[in-house]
């Protein structure tokens, strides 16, 4: 990923999964550090809720690993968070903002607002 213009491979690769594009949408929206089980928490409501309480243990166990282990530590790699695995917390980074109006059109369903690369330009 250049610092310019987004490479369309990475974010279709940073949107290919379900739960990174959660974990995406709730750090833009939060827009600050989150822990990991505060992630953990978010996302379970989002695809068990409505409370806590009603999500299986063993579901927020699947997405606190899932997190822990496949998608922060990917995020981080791309620099579009810092990750303090020790405290586990997870904060945005500029990159990250830099990237968001590409990945809200996406998260939202917009996706005649995405910055698209001209095919011409690639060949």
């Amino acid at each position: 990923m250049t610092r310019g213009r987004p490479d369309p491979d990475v974010v279709f690769d940073l949107l290919a999964n379900q739960r990174r594009r959660r974990v995406l949408a709730v750090l833009s929206a939060e827009d600050r550090r989150l822990t990991v089980n505060d992630l953990t928490t978010a996302i379970a409501l989002e695809e068990s809720g409505p409370t806590i309480a009603d999500v299986p243990g063993e579901t927020v166990e699947d997405i606190f690993l899932s997190l822990q282990h496949v998608h922060v530590p990917k995020l981080a790699a791309l620099e579009l968070i810092e990750y303090d695995g020790e405290r586990r917390l997870v904060e945005p980074t500029d990159r990250l903002a830099a990237l968001e109006p590409s990945l809200s059109a996406v998260l939202d369903g917009d996706l005649e607002s995405v910055a698209w690369p001209d095919p011409a330009e690639s060949q």
